[in-house]
């Protein structure tokens, strides 16, 4: 029989890529984005992502790591079931005892399994963690001296470093216009171009706003006609 293919694979696979100079962090809310809150996303994310922490590569083993804290934060309780799960415990443990690995990666997985412990301590679904950490220190592993946790960027700061790019890309169009003609006929400011920008986005959000709100007054009339009629409180159905 034919393997199914996991839907995962090359996003995950490019995500943590060893060619990568730096985490792409594009890319890595991109995986977030579609993992979201779905059991089964979930469980076919984490197999790929398994399969990458036992890659040769250490860069790559680093940057699923990040990848796994990123969806800790930014998915449900979908994603951490599965990071406490017998399966990933046991991969983070057969990694440790692995000579081969190097000390890097290890005082890194030591360090996100004493966080992880932590952070799912208030958890009794997500006990595993502790308990793997528990026997991890019993066996004499030495963890690292907790530390401010990784600040992980979320959709807004992404968001605004692509508005500083393209307050960049412009202004440099706006010089190379300057170069082309001789002129500063053409010539903006960084200031008048974020201006600009700002100007736009402030238009889109007025518009997004006032659309919203048509939508939502139709939404509610519609709430309160079927509270009328079948009893049910409002906003009970919703999902």
């Amino acid at each position: 029989m034919f393997k199914v293919p996991n839907p995962y694979d090359d996003l995950v696979k490019k995500t943590t890529s060893e060619m990568l100079t730096a985490e792409n962090w594009e890319l890595i809310m991109e995986v977030c984005d579609r993992v979201g809150s779905d059991n089964e996303k979930a469980r076919q994310c984490m197999e790929v992502v398994s399969e990458r922490l036992l890659h040769r590569n250490s860069n790559v083993v680093l940057y699923t790591l990040t990848l796994v804290q990123s969806l800790l934060e930014n998915c449900g309780q979908n994603v951490k079931q599965e990071v406490a799960s017998r399966a990933f415990t046991t991969t983070l443990t057969r990694i440790l005892n692995d000579k081969t690995v190097h000390d890097k990666v290890k005082s890194r997985i030591l360090g996100c399994i004493q966080q992880w412990a932590f952070d799912f301590r208030q958890d009794p679904t997500l006990s595993l963690m502790e308990e793997t950490y528990t026997k991890l220190r019993a066996q004499r592993f030495t963890f690292p001296s907790p530390q401010k946790p990784e600040k992980i960027p979320k959709q807004s700061d992404i968001e605004r470093q692509k508005e500083e790019d393209d307050l960049q890309l412009a202004l440099a169009i706006s010089l190379s216009s300057v170069n082309d003609q001789g002129s500063r006929a053409n010539y903006q400011t960084p200031a008048a171009i974020r201006s600009e920008i700002t100007r736009k986005q402030t238009v889109a959000a007025a518009s997004g706003a006032h659309s919203a709100g048509t939508s939502s007054s139709a939404a509610g009339g519609v709430a309160r006609r079927t509270t009328r009629a079948s009893g049910v409180p409002a906003g009970a159905e919703a999902v």
